[in-house]
């Protein structure tokens, strides 16, 4: 469907005219500039100052086609078409071979574009949250490797660029100067920038990765030519944000399965089964899991429901006007419905069930002021979406994600904001909770750290 709306006209700070100067003269770019930069409304400038008559392909997450780009668009270029390529295959060709001159559309339809012959069409590429394409060897990694290969201009954008490893950014800059700057081979590079660390216990030739000492400042530097990296507080003034720490007693149930679990991920790990960081994450899952009250039974029912928790999360919404809850499984979001249907609090769901339509509208409404919070997943509120009318993110517990608990915070932390915020943690004392938070704060949150957190219980036990 082609759409066309007349909007005002766009001014550009100073770091987006900057961005747009650096894609004009080097046409492929990187741009790392932190959450809540206007990363969106940069490149728009940058296509509309630079190549206004181009045709622009941008893949994004499929939760922000409309409330990021469409909107963005309408009011940085209001006299560029656009059309949404979203929902059944035909509609997305519809799109593609339409005479739209923004085509938008989710990470996923890569693969389509790929095998269908699409990216010609295009003069330039956008892709957003570029970090869904991190690992190299997924089906849409291989197939936007081709993309890229025939699209001229390009532009790739993360706020977290290498949330886990200093390895992640190996792709990114791979689909940008084709192995111009960090090298064509991704195992030499991870030669030059990591170290090989036996894990104790471990089969012989078990090994995990390591970066090294001031890697990340050599592949920064390495990137700084085509790389644009400011972080928010750099370019605006926010209103301060808070962050603290509301503990909660654990049942005893949920403690005894807590304590076992934990006695397991020792064990686990002193015999070697926990081989490498996708091992350390599920384990490190399973066990915030419990602490949540999420032990289930042989039917995937819910057998130990943490309530205390639920009551403690909707006392701290009712301390203010408008909040954002994250939650992490669906036990968390039926037992957070259940306590705010029973204090007859508004509220709205954002997680991976609710429609697209239906998201546009819980935002616009939340921003409007109709909706007391909105309880949502952070995979799927986590990009795009600005939750402004919001001064408090409650984290009902805890994601090992640093990454997406960067992201989630940054969706009232941003341009738009006009009061203090504040950034609430809820942990059960003396738990892993407390530590995976800790290492959120300080920047340390990875699956390598995952494993020594989890090494550390075996003092503690």
């Amino acid at each position: 469907m082609l759409h066309k709306k007349e909007k005002p006209t766009f001014k550009p700070f100073a770091h987006q005219e900057a961005f747009a100067n650096l894609w004009g003269d080097k046409e492929r770019v990187l741009n790392f500039d932190g959450c809540g930069t206007g990363k969106t409304l940069a490149c728009i400038h940058a296509v509309k100052t630079y190549w206004p008559d181009a045709r622009v392909l941008v893949l994004a997450p499929l939760s922000i086609l409309t409330p990021a780009w469409a909107k963005d668009l309408c009011f940085g270029w209001p006299e560029a078409t656009y059309a949404i390529a979203a929902g059944t295959a035909a509609k997305k060709r519809k799109a593609f071979e339409g005479n739209a001159q923004w085509v938008i559309t989710n990470h996923d339809t890569v693969k389509m574009i790929d095998n269908e012959g699409y990216a010609p069409k295009f003069d330039v590429l956008i892709v957003d949250e570029g970090d869904a394409f991190r690992n190299r060897t997924s089906m849409r990694s291989k197939s936007i490797n081709r993309i890229a290969g025939d699209i001229e201009k390009m532009a790739l954008m993360t706020g977290t660029p290498s949330p886990n490893t200093i390895l992640d950014i190996w792709h990114l800059a791979f689909l940008i100067d084709r192995g111009e700057r960090l090298g064509k081979n991704f195992f030499g590079f991870r030669q030059q920038v990591c170290d090989p660390q036996v894990i104790a216990g471990a089969p012989i030739g078990a090994t995990k990765w390591v970066d090294k000492a001031g890697a990340a400042d050599h592949v920064t530097l390495m990137l700084s030519d085509i790389t644009s990296r400011v972080a928010l507080d750099d370019v605006q003034e926010l209103p301060e944000t808070i962050y603290r720490e509301v503990t909660v007693e654990l049942p005893k149930k949920i403690r005894r399965d807590y304590e076992f679990l934990k006695r397991e991920s020792v064990l686990a790990l002193e015999s070697g089964e926990m081989l490498n960081a996708i091992h350390a994450g599920s384990r490190m899952q399973k066990l915030l899991q419990t602490l949540s009250g999420g032990v289930y039974n042989e039917d995937g029912s819910v057998i130990n429901v943490h309530k205390e928790r639920y009551e403690l999360v909707l006392d701290l919404v009712e301390e203010t006007d408008h909040a954002l809850v994250a939650f992490n499984w669906t036990h968390q979001r039926d037992g957070l419905i259940a306590e705010a249907k029973k204090r007859k609090i508004s509220y709205a769901v954002i997680d991976g069930d609710t429609p697209s339509l239906e998201r546009n509208r819980i935002v616009h409404q939340f921003q409007q002021g109709n909706i007391h919070v909105i309880f949502a997943h952070p995979q799927s509120a986590g990009h795009g979406l600005t939750l402004t009318m919001a001064n408090r993110v409650i984290w009902a517990s805890p994601t090992y994600r640093a990454d997406l608990y960067e992201q989630f915070n940054h969706r009232i932390v941003r341009t738009g904001q006009e009061r203090k915020t504040e950034i609430i943690h809820i942990a059960a004392e003396e738990t892993v909770e407390e530590e995976v938070y800790q290492k959120m704060l300080d920047k340390q949150m990875n699956m390598i750290g995952l494993l020594n957190t989890i090494a550390g219980l075996s003092q503690a036990a």
